[in-house]
């Protein structure tokens, strides 16, 4: 079996095992190509992403094949959280201080250096199409690295609202449950946080949603997946956050939040976000009034930019001046 193993700080490698392989020797085979010492904690794979705990004496004698790991798989490993250290030296410091100041000055705008946390790796915003299906666009590329499944996303959406119209109620929705359901399968209709909700549990990952108006992360069940992925939303567009190795383009949207560098990577983010705010990348939608540049039409709050768009199908606003 031919399988693309990734892990965040390493190459991304083909492996080839064969059928009867278990996991003990797939992680074995996995750090030799990967060259890395670093002892593993999880893995990932599929659709909806299934995590293995490779501690786990009884998945460790499983065949891969058997733990639903195929030919042709994309599989992510998660390392063990490695413990940080301190620099006693000031004068290093000072020198990798300036050092990330010229690292960032080389950076657009949608991108800032994680120097002083992930040597060589950048956290950048990666644009996702301008339509009204931008949030499962960026989960889809946070998860799987292209759009394939934005579809399948308000699939998924639309029969968990159907299988349980208690937690879905009409007075959730604003709407009929089955009429909603109905309704987000347009291309033209908008995802928000019950989306987020909903698909959050359906992959297995917490997905942290950054404000950039407000500076600040929206988190959808974090307190339940300890791995997360983050989106960007200016107030009426979603794109997918990824990390990307400055030197070999290596990309990671997968995060843990068992990482104890973590926090200094969302501190990074809302960097981001007030860089981004200053540029008039955001929009506060209870707020600003919003353009329609399309058609000149004057909006005001979420919900209009989003009936507008569903009525018209223009997707192109800016802030009215």
């Amino acid at each position: 079996m031919r399988i693309k193993v990734s892990s965040l700080g390493l190459a991304t490698k083909i492996v080839d095992v064969d059928r009867d392989c278990i996991l003990s020797d797939f992680l074995r085979i996995v750090s030799e190509q990967l060259q890395s010492n670093s002892a593993f904690e999880s893995l990932r794979f599929g659709f909806p992403p299934q995590v293995v705990e490779v501690d786990d004496e009884t998945s460790k004698s499983q065949r891969i094949e058997d733990l639903g790991i195929s030919s042709g798989e994309k599989v992510v490993l998660v390392r063990k959280a490695e413990k940080s250290g301190t620099d006693s030296n000031s004068t290093k410091l000072g020198q990798q201080h300036h050092s990330e100041k010229q690292t960032r000055r080389k950076l657009q705008e949608n991108q800032i250096s994680l120097a002083g946390i992930w040597s060589d790796w950048i956290l950048q915003l990666h644009s996702v199409p301008d339509d009204n299906s931008c949030m499962f666009h960026a989960i889809s590329h946070c998860i799987y690295g292209d759009l394939s499944h934005s579809d399948s996303f308000r699939e998924e959406v639309a029969a968990q609202v159907i299988d349980d119209p208690m937690e879905y109620s009409d007075a959730i929705l604003g709407r009929p449950n089955r009429d909603y359901a109905q309704w987000i399968l347009k291309k033209s209709s908008w995802g928000g946080g019950i989306e987020l909700a909903i698909l959050s549990k359906a992959v297995r990952l917490a997905i942290f949603v950054l404000d950039v108006d407000a500076g600040k992360f929206e988190k959808f069940n974090e307190q339940h997946f300890e791995d997360f992925i983050m989106v960007a939303f200016n107030g009426v567009h979603y794109d997918a956050m990824e990390i990307v190795h400055e030197k070999t383009g290596q990309k990671t949207r997968v995060l843990s939040q068992r990482s104890e560098k973590i926090n200094q990577v969302l501190a990074r983010a809302r960097e981001v976000a007030v860089e981004l705010k200053s540029k008039g990348f955001s929009f506060n939608t209870a707020r600003d009034r919003i353009k329609c540049n399309i058609c000149s039409e004057i909006l005001i709050g979420e919900r209009e930019v989003a009936r507008h768009a569903e009525k018209t199908g223009h997707v192109d606003f800016g802030q009215s001046k």
